[in-house]
């Protein structure tokens, strides 16, 4: 989150256009490249993220993840993909949303299709967030915009042996 330069809250097409767009290559899977341009961080904003995210042919947004502190939303400007949540897949195309509060289901978005998968995508911007990746065991710790990757299993291990009060302590439903 860098601070802007830009003085005044509103940001035209022209201006949206001429930002620099920065491929962003996910460090748990060098196929997940997203197109990224940062407008919130263009007005300013400092608690709240917003992008406009450009997918190419056969690209993934993200590994497969969720947030256990941070919110996030997608609303899809153009383009079809396909929204992975939880075991699911959904077709989505130009004007369906998605929400996905702190600890929701699991996510991520493919575009399978020649044409390009252009969507907004936000949230909160929390000093601190932890987020689970499922599929390939990982953990990410994130404070104060510094992140550390942890394996599940290591954790798990390192669980087993102090006992149900560790790090993945089960929450009483």
């Amino acid at each position: 989150m860098a601070a802007s330069a830009h003085a005044h809250p509103l940001l035209r097409a022209k201006e949206i256009e001429a930002l620099p767009e920065e491929a962003r290559v996910h460090p748990l899977d060098p196929a997940s490249v997203r197109h990224t341009r940062s407008l919130g961080d263009a007005v300013g904003l400092n608690t709240i993220g917003v992008h406009q995210v450009r997918l190419k042919h056969g690209r993934t947004s993200s590994v497969h993840h969720f947030h256990h502190h941070d919110e996030e939303w997608v609303y899809i400007l153009s383009g079809r993909g396909v929204a992975e949540i939880g075991d699911e897949k959904f077709e989505v195309g130009a004007g369906d949303f998605m929400g996905f509060v702190a600890g929701s289901l699991p996510h991520s978005l493919i575009n399978p299709n020649v044409e390009d998968l252009v969507y907004l995508v936000g949230g909160n911007r929390l000093p601190f967030d932890v987020c689970d990746y499922p599929r390939v065991r990982m953990r990410r710790y994130r404070l104060n915009g510094v992140n550390e990757y942890v394996s599940l299993d290591a954790l798990e291990k390192r669980q087993s042996k102090i006992g149900n009060e560790g790090p993945l302590k089960k929450q009483p439903t």
